[in-house]
């Protein structure tokens, strides 16, 4: 299969390393010159001369609307991945939509992950917490974090956009929200120009509360969701892939490159349907909208 990325930064890196692996001819459209991949200047140009059947933009997120513009103009009718999040900004009342375009919530693939949506599909669920806190200069040891895209405000970084994987998470397991609090901060301690923490109230139908805490500032990593049913206390670390239910654990596997190769399956044969579409991506850029609008007013703001 003739696979496009777009972009070439880690994620891009991995995507074609991935994609590769699977068998797939690959060519990239980066500004690096030096890239191991046919390269191409602009996306227009590698579709016409690549005519690839897969499209992933792993470009900075201030880039992945204009890239995704620049697909469509094409013409080109193929399977689209775009990396987390959607776009950089939530657009009211979007009318685009494509069937066949995903976005790249991998989490959804952990094996823990849908332990736990199966153990809560058809339960009563009382309340949720998703608590993902990561050290932002561990994340890159050989770079200085603060020249990465998770520093920098003019690529879209910042540890909302950045770990909107449980915003994603908390969607596919619960639904989608009905208001919204929230509090995002800085602390100025990274010497970064993006928010470094959230703290967030989403409340869901029929009474279910879901919080979220993200943050750049822990030095010990930790990424887990509690959940209340009528039945079950559930606790899982998504770090180690343990599951604990009133008591008894079980360990699920935790391969996360293996989450990226199974979504890329999954987007080009629809064979589980576990993908991220673009409508729910939509979605996703609609409570994070809501997420920073109670932050300005320091008010509960309607979804």
């Amino acid at each position: 299969m003739r696979s496009l990325v777009v972009g070439f930064g880690s994620a891009g890196q991995r995507h074609s390393r991935l994609l590769e692996d699977l068998g797939h001819e690959i060519v990239v459209v980066s500004e690096q010159e030096h890239v191991p991949y046919p390269r191409f200047a602009s996306v227009e140009e590698a579709i016409l001369r690549h005519q690839p059947q897969y499209v992933v933009i792993a470009s900075p997120t201030t880039r992945h609307a204009a890239n995704f513009a620049s697909v469509c103009s094409t013409g080109f009718i193929g399977s689209m991945l775009i990396e987390k999040p959607l776009f950089n900004r939530y657009l009211e009342n979007p009318t685009i939509d494509r069937p066949r375009t995903f976005v790249g919530y991998n989490l959804r693939f952990l094996a823990a992950l849908q332990h736990i949506r199966n153990l809560v599909s058809g339960e009563r669920v009382l309340s949720a917490n998703l608590y993902d806190a990561q050290y932002l200069p561990d994340w890159r040891p050989h770079r200085d974090y603060r020249e990465t895209s998770s520093a920098r405000a003019d690529l879209g970084g910042g540890v909302l956009r950045d770990l909107s994987h449980e915003i994603d998470l908390a969607h596919y397991l619960f639904g989608n929200p009905q208001s919204v609090n929230a509090r995002i901060g800085s602390s100025r301690t990274l010497e970064i120009d993006t928010e470094d923490s959230v703290d967030a109230i989403l409340e869901m139908a029929d009474g279910l509360v879901v919080t979220l805490h993200l943050s750049y500032l822990d030095r010990q990593p930790r990424r887990s969701i509690e959940i209340q049913t009528l039945k079950n206390s559930i606790y899982c670390n998504l770090l180690t892939g343990e599951v604990t239910v009133n008591g008894a654990s079980s360990l699920h596997p935790t391969d996360r490159i293996a989450t990226f190769r199974e979504m890329h399956e999954d987007v080009l044969t629809n064979r589980h349907g576990r993908s991220c579409t673009f409508a729910e991506g939509v979605l996703v850029m609609r409570t994070m909208a809501r997420m920073e609008e109670s932050a300005r007013s320091r008010r509960w703001v309607a979804w």
